[in-house]
C-alpha cells in the first residue's frame, strides 16, 4: 500500500509531456508557430498584397495625360484624291495641369502606400499576438488533460486498493462506490477537455494559414518570467510604437493633401499644341507649308460654384480627420492603461500562487495520505483533499494562462482599428 501511495505523491507534483503517437502530429514551438503564421496567414498575405496595389496607385497618381495626335483634311475635290486637298493639317496637342496638381496626387498616393505598409506590420503584431494567444490556451489546454488523465490512472490504482480492502474487510463498499463514481466523472471531464484541446488546435491550423487539419505537440511550457514594470514608461513606449495612430496621422496629411489640390483646382489647365499644315492658296498652284502653334488653357472660373463645394468638403474632412487622431490618441492611451492594469493585476495572482498557495496544497495533500495510511480520515475526506489540489494546480496554470495573454493584448492595446472602450 505504501507503494501506492508514494505513486499518487509522484504523480501529482510532476506533469508529464503530453505527446501523441501519430504520423500526423508535429513538434511546434511558440517561435515556430509565429515564423509561420507570418508566411502563411492570410490576413498577413492580403495585407502584403495591398502594398503592392499602393504601389501601382503611386504610378497611376503620376501619369500625365495622354497626347494627341490627328490628321485633318479639307477641301477634298474627289473623294478619292486625297492628295489633291485645299488643306491638310498634321496636330499634336498635349494638355498640362497646373504645376503642383500631379504632385499632390502622388502624394497622397505615396501616403497611402505608406498607410499600406504600417498596416501590414499592425497586421503581423495582431496575428503574432493571436497566435500567442491560441498557443498559450493549447498549453494549458493540454496540461488539464494530462492532469485529468493521471486523476483517472491513479484513481483506478486506488480502486483496486480500495477493493482490496473491501475483500479483506478493512473498507466498506461505499468507498468502492465513491472510487467508480469519482472516475467516471473525471472521465466526462477528460471528454470535455480533449474537445476543448482539438478546438484550439483547429483555430491555430487557422492562424498558421494550413487546411491540413495538422495536429501540434508543444515544445514550449507554460511559464511566465516577472519584469518591472513603470507605468508611464509603458504607456509612452507603445503610443509611439503605434502603427495605428502613425496610420490615422498619415490620413490627416492625406485630407491636407486633398485640400490643395482642391485648391488648385480653381486654377487653370493649359494645352499645348503644334501643327503641320499644308495649304493650296490657289486651285492647282501648289502647296504651301505653315507651322502651327495653339496654346490654351482651362476657365475653372466659370464654374466656382463646384470649386468651392469641393474645397469646402476638403476642409471639413481635415478637421473631421484631425478630430479623430487626437481622439484616437487619447482613446489608444487608455487602451494601453487598462491592458497594463489587467497585466498588473494577473501578476498579483500569480505571485499568490508562487509565494503561497502551491507550497500550502501540497502541504496540505501530503498531510491528508498521510492521516489516511493513519486511518485518521476516510477515503471521502482524502478525495476532498484531493479535488482541492488538482483544481489549485489547474487554477495555477490557468493564472499563469491569464498572465501570459494580457502580456499579449498589452503588446497590442495600441493596435486595434476598434477604439471604443465599451468592447
Amino acid at each position: 500500500m505504501l507503494k501506492t501511495f508514494f505513486l499518487f505523491i509522484s504523480v501529482c507534483l510532476v506533469t508529464n509531456v503530453y505527446a501523441q503517437d501519430t504520423n500526423n502530429v508535429i513538434k511546434l514551438s511558440l517561435d515556430k508557430a509565429i515564423e509561420i503564421s507570418l508566411q502563411y496567414n492570410p490576413e498577413i498575405i492580403s495585407a502584403s498584397k495591398e502594398i503592392e496595389a499602393s504601389v501601382g496607385k503611386v504610378l497611376q497618381a503620376g501619369r500625365i495625360q495622354n497626347a494627341e495626335l490627328s490628321f485633318e483634311v479639307n477641301e477634298i475635290p474627289n473623294i478619292y484624291e486625297f492628295g489633291n486637298a485645299g488643306e491638310l493639317d498634321i496636330n499634336f496637342n498635349q494638355p498640362i495641369e497646373f504645376f503642383g496638381k500631379r504632385s499632390n496626387r502622388i502624394q497622397a498616393a505615396e501616403n497611402q502606400k505608406r498607410i499600406a505598409e504600417l498596416n501590414y506590420e499592425r497586421v503581423k503584431k495582431l496575428i503574432t499576438a493571436q497566435v500567442k494567444k491560441i498557443y498559450y490556451r493549447g498549453l494549458l489546454a493540454n496540461q488539464i488533460v494530462e492532469s485529468i488523465e493521471s486523476n483517472i490512472n491513479l484513481l483506478n490504482d486506488f480502486l483496486a486498493q480500495v477493493t482490496d480492502r473491501y475483500q479483506a474487510g478493512t473498507s466498506s463498499y461505499l468507498d468502492v462506490i465513491r472510487a467508480k463514481v469519482e472516475t467516471a466523472r473525471l472521465k466526462n471531464e477528460l471528454f470535455e477537455a480533449r474537445k476543448n484541446y482539438q478546438q484550439v488546435i483547429a483555430q491555430l491550423n487557422i492562424l498558421l494559414g494550413n487546411d491540413y487539419g495538422t495536429g501540434f505537440k508543444f515544445t514550449d511550457s507554460l511559464s511566465y518570467k516577472y519584469s518591472e514594470i513603470k507605468n508611464d514608461t509603458i504607456i509612452e513606449f507603445y503610443s509611439s510604437q503605434s502603427n495605428f495612430l502613425k496610420i490615422i496621422e498619415l490620413q490627416v496629411q492625406q485630407n491636407k493633401s486633398a485640400l490643395s489640390l482642391s485648391q488648385k483646382n480653381a486654377l487653370p489647365d493649359f494645352n499645348f499644341g503644334l501643327a503641320f499644315q499644308n495649304r493650296q492658296s490657289l486651285p492647282l498652284k501648289g502647296f504651301d507649308q505653315y507651322f502651327g502653334l495653339k496654346i490654351g488653357l482651362s476657365l475653372p472660373m466659370f464654374y466656382s460654384t463646384g470649386v468651392q463645394g469641393d474645397v469646402q468638403e476638403a476642409e471639413a474632412n481635415l478637421s473631421i480627420a484631425e478630430v479623430r487622431y487626437q481622439s484616437a490618441k487619447i482613446k489608444v492611451t487608455q487602451r494601453i492603461r487598462t491592458a497594463l492594469n489587467n497585466l498588473l493585476f494577473a501578476e498579483e495572482q500569480l505571485r499568490l500562487f508562487d509565494t503561497s498557495l502551491l507550497r500550502d496544497i501540497e502541504d496540505e495533500l501530503r498531510a491528508g495520505i498521510t492521516a489516511y495510511q493513519n486511518n485518521q480520515i476516510d477515503l471521502l475526506n482524502l478525495f476532498d483533499i484531493y479535488r482541492t489540489y488538482r483544481a489549485t494546480k489547474v487554477e495555477y496554470s490557468r493564472t499563469v494562462y491569464n498572465t501570459l495573454v494580457a502580456l499579449a493584448e498589452l503588446e497590442t492595446a495600441a493596435e486595434k482599428w476598434n477604439t471604443d472602450l465599451t468592447d
